[in-house]
């Protein structure tokens, strides 16, 4: 090999070796900075697929139809005066009582005087009699009754409240524990 080879070696091998980190830390201590990667964890974790919500049904009330008998009219209790119960009587009046009378009559012996009867003269006269005077009586009017469809709540109404939780489902991700980043390590060497 040439000197000029030689030279160019060693050279380069003293280069080599104080540009080494080794050859530096050779009078003290020495670090390397040094670069850590991100750390992650795998976690699970609630996720909610549907939230949560409330449904309000409303139940109409249960009506049945019932035919009922109803009083329209109420009885009534009357007191009424019926009128007197009367019969027609015929009665005889005399107006002019009988007895004699004369009467003188014109005839070929001249005039003459008879004593003739008079009968008397009567009237007949329609009167009102009373049979049965007026009395007070009760009248009792049954009560009225028809019959009517009522509506009859046999139910009421209701009002129902479900409630629906959120379904909730686990999901694993990805998770940065701790953030990487560089520091100041001692060399081995």
């Amino acid at each position: 090999m040439t000197l000029s080879r030689v030279a160019a070696f060693a050279l380069a091998l003293s280069l080599a070796s104080a540009a080494s980190p080794a050859s530096a830390c050779r009078y003290g201590e020495c670090y390397d900075k040094v670069r850590f990667p991100d750390v992650y964890s795998a976690v699970d974790r609630p996720v909610i697929v549907r939230p949560g919500y409330r449904e309000v049904v409303e139940k109409p009330p249960v009506v049945v139809v019932r035919t009922e008998r109803v009083m329209v009219q109420p009885g009534r209790v009357e007191h009424v005066m019926t009128p007197p119960v009367t019969r027609t009587v015929f009665q005889e009046v005399v107006v002019r009582r009988g007895g004699y009378r004369w009467k003188s009559t014109y005839g070929p012996w001249g005039e003459r005087r008879c004593k003739v009867p008079v009968a008397a003269e009567v009237k007949v006269i329609p009167r009102e009699v009373v049979v049965a005077p007026p009395r007070r009586v009760r009248l009792v009017t049954p009560p009225v009754f028809a019959l009517q469809n009522r509506a009859v709540a046999v139910r009421p109404a209701r009002r129902i409240v479900y409630d629906y939780p959120p379904v909730v489902a686990r999901e694993r991700a990805r998770v940065l524990v701790r953030r990487g980043g560089t520091a100041w390590v001692r060399a081995r060497y």
